[in-house]
């Protein structure tokens, strides 16, 4: 049975045996594509249980948006009684107060997309203090789930944090076809092909980069964070937003938006022909994906991301040891020795402590912030080690055989475009130039290639049906005067000649 008519496997199907063998002061950790019942689980597998040994459920999510329609579903369920759920930055900010938030009746605490301590800790500061206090509650059975949860994982183990492990398997068999690009203009002309009847949902790294696409297409719309620094986000139509959650579709062809929609969100509709990524964040780039839920096997989508370039990967390399280094010397040099060094260079990973509760201040390292740092190092090493190495990596962690590359056809498609105009004509030293300046052949030194043979070989390995001729005893302009009558300029001059052969299917 193929993987694309096989039942999938759920959480459910995984943990119902296990789960009443779960003891206070168990952490658990699911790791699960999108669309395999995680919520599912809890809401149906985990309250009833709860429910019989009158114990509660504190729920932990990371998304405003996610939060109104979880609450919405679990009192629609008359489930509220056992399942309390708050936004775990709502949770951070009680810490800071040292407000009470985890009641003793809580037996049970679900961190949902529990990744969110990772890959938040660049923005957010507190996600050390959430996780720790999470960790720090050992009477409870803590339960984390997320569809990227590698990192966690690898840094649970870092810590020594005890921990059981259930994994299901991913399931990428909707995926038609895998595509990247470079260029952000090769995209929008791609964009503009699409037929009006399939719909696409972009994910950016910036507001102002979806903005900006919103702006150049005008059946769209924008969704960006309503509550981050974005001065776009006064542009988003909030009703349109809410009515595409509720609805869990869009009547506008496409969606830009930031990764404010990157997990939790679900969108129902086979319409959605083309999910579109440009974020560096792998975790935030799968769950993005996972927005587009599959509704049958003959659900199919193409999926598009950004490439991220050796040259990008090695700056990328460059700006997480500028992170990762002065935290290393304050880890051995100790804090005065680290101020005399950095005191003036900025860094998110070192915070100012404050020691015994008086007016001095003590140098830290944000654990989650330090390790996420090196974690993301040792990813675009490894990718970088080797050609196409991001390409490849996203091509085998989305279970694909192959992928295109859009800049690769676009140009094609230009200079198809370029030579069928010159196809028949004499091609005298300057327009020569132009030909050898529009296919801009180089070689291993970057060199431009300018000779003849070595421009036939690239339209024969690229399957681009010309050919250039330059015969010497015949391609020599012996006409005097052209048909007008007027004197030849470039009588006795050296030309080429362009054929264009048929091509059979």
């Amino acid at each position: 049975m193929t993987q694309s008519t096989r039942k999938r496997i759920t959480v459910s199907d995984v943990l119902t045996e296990h789960v009443h063998k779960w003891q206070r002061g168990d952490i658990i950790t699911i790791e699960a594509g999108t669309g395999v019942g995680k919520s599912h689980f809890i809401k149906h597998e985990l309250y009833p249980i709860a429910k019989k040994e009158r114990a509660r459920i504190l729920f932990f999510l990371n998304r405003t948006r996610l939060n109104e329609q979880f609450q919405e579903e679990i009192k629609r369920d008359g489930k509220s009684d056992v399942i309390t759920i708050i936004l775990y930055q709502k949770y951070e900010w009680e810490l800071l107060k040292n407000s009470v938030v985890v009641k003793e009746d809580y037996k049970y605490i679900v961190c949902d997309e529990f990744h969110y301590f990772l890959t938040e800790s660049r923005y957010n500061k507190n996600t050390e203090d959430s996780f720790y206090a999470m960790i720090n509650e050992k009477s409870k059975i803590r339960i984390c789930m997320s569809a990227t949860a590698d990192a966690m994982i690898a840094f649970l183990k870092y810590k020594n944090i005890k921990h059981a492990s259930y994994s299901i398997p991913h399931d990428y068999s909707h995926i038609k076809e895998l595509i990247f690009y470079q260029n952000d203009k090769v995209l929008e002309k791609f964009l503009r092909q699409i037929p009006k009847n399939h719909k696409v949902i972009c994910f950016t790294k910036s507001a102002k980069k979806a903005f900006n696409l919103h702006n150049t297409f005008k059946d769209s719309m924008f969704v960006c964070s309503p509550s981050g620094n974005a001065s776009e986000k006064k542009h988003m139509d909030k009703e349109k937003v809410s009515k595409m959650l509720i609805e869990e579709k869009f009547d506008e062809q496409f969606v830009f938006s930031t990764s404010t929609l990157d997990n939790g969100i679900n969108l129902k509709d086979k319409l959605i022909k083309y999910v579109i990524v440009d974020i560096m964040d792998i975790d935030v780039l799968i769950q993005c994906l996972g927005r587009k839920r599959i509704i049958d096997k003959s659900d199919k989508v193409t999926v598009i991301i950004k490439n991220i370039s050796n040259k990008m990967l090695n700056k990328l390399i460059r700006d997480c040891d500028k992170q990762i280094e002065p935290a290393l010397y304050l880890q051995e040099h100790g804090t005065s020795n680290y101020v005399k060094k950095y005191r003036k260079q900025p860094n998110r990973i070192v915070y100012d402590r404050p020691v015994n509760n008086e007016v001095g201040y003590d140098k830290a390292i944000n654990d989650l912030m330090f390790f996420k740092e090196i974690y993301d190092k040792q990813f675009y090493e490894q990718v970088v080690s080797e050609e196409n190495g991001y390409m490849n990596y996203i091509k085998t962690k989305l279970q694909q055989d192959t992928y295109t590359i859009l800049d690769d056809t676009y140009e094609k498609a230009d200079i198809t475009d370029y030579l069928d105009t010159i196809v028949g004509k004499r091609l005298y030293k300057e327009e020569q130039a132009e030909l050898i300046k529009k296919v801009d052949l180089h070689d291993g030194r970057r060199r431009q290639q300018k000779d003849v043979e070595q421009l036939n070989i690239y339209f024969q390995k690229n399957s681009l049906p010309y050919n250039i001729n330059n015969d010497s005893k015949t391609n020599k302009d012996r006409r005097r005067r052209l048909d007008n009558g007027d004197v030849n300029p470039n009588y006795n001059k050296r030309y080429w000649i362009l054929a264009k052969h048929m091509v059979f299917d």
